[in-house]
């Protein structure tokens, strides 16, 4: 049997509201993700699913519950919080690749990313802070495609389809498809062509516990007969919040197109 990767035992998260308010994300979540596994996730809410992911790779607390790593975990991808504005493009790339990238291969993994950015002539060695929304979502993209992880974790942030730069579009794929090919994933999106194309299996959280978990047609079916009704009331209520909350309103770089 194969080793089990990630495993949340009892998993619970929260999120904090405006005016002292919290809302649950997960409850009492517990999940083994095995090696060799390919996992799409359905939610009837965004942050539920996100949660997940973010939990998973460790890059968000759980307010009770474990979660133990076995493997070396992507970041939600393409995020990536904790780069420097004051610092180049290419200093954060020399600073990720050092932490992420390959020894030895330095000068290649850092020209890479410059390649996939797709940035203007010249903005690679300007700030960051420098640099609007969308060159960043790029600049995220670009390096999370190139660095070496056992387990892939991909948000719905990933732009899968950009449309506008076939070209581009093209070697991003290809890019992608090498980089997860024979590695076990994790993927949350709201494509599900996306998620058919590389999951087997699949999960559906709704009520922020997992309800549902089976092969990926199987799943599909089921999260289409008894969430989607749910899930409209959801993203109503959910917007409720971010409209009297503008604090809690994040880009969505997935919405457009990124080249």
């Amino acid at each position: 049997m194969s080793r089990t990767l990630i495993e949340l035992k009892s998993a619970c998260r929260e999120e904090s509201l405006p005016r002292g308010r919290s809302r649950c994300l997960l409850k009492d979540v517990s999940f083994a993700l095995r090696e060799g596994q390919k996992v799409a996730v359905f939610s009837d809410f965004n942050k539920s699913a996100n949660a997940l992911l973010e939990c998973a790779s460790e890059v968000a607390p759980l307010q009770s519950g474990k979660v133990e790593i076995r493997a070396n975990v992507s970041w939600p991808l393409p995020s990536r919080g904790a780069l420097e504005g004051v610092m180049t493009g290419r200093q954060n790339a020399k600073f990720l690749q050092a932490v992420y990238g390959t020894p030895g291969e330095e000068y290649e993994q850092i020209a890479r990313i410059e390649e996939l950015a797709a940035l203007e002539p010249g903005c690679f060695d300007q700030r960051m802070k420098s640099w609007g929304p969308l060159m960043r979502a790029r600049f995220d993209v670009a390096v999370s495609l190139v660095f070496d992880f056992d387990v892939y974790i991909i948000s719905k942030r990933f732009p899968w389809s950009q449309p506008a730069r076939p070209q581009l579009e093209a070697l991003v794929r290809e890019a992608f498809e090498r980089r997860v090919s024979g590695k076990t994933l994790l993927l949350f999106h709201q494509d599900e062509e996306f998620l058919g194309r590389y999951c087997d299996e699949a999960i559906v959280i709704s009520d922020c516990q997992i309800a549902y978990k089976g092969s990926f047609p199987d799943a599909q079916k089921w999260f289409h007969l008894n969430i989607t009704k749910s899930l409209i009331e959801d993203d109503s209520q959910d917007q409720e919040v971010e409209d009297s909350s503008p604090e809690l309103i994040e880009e969505s770089p997935d919405e457009v197109q990124l080249w």
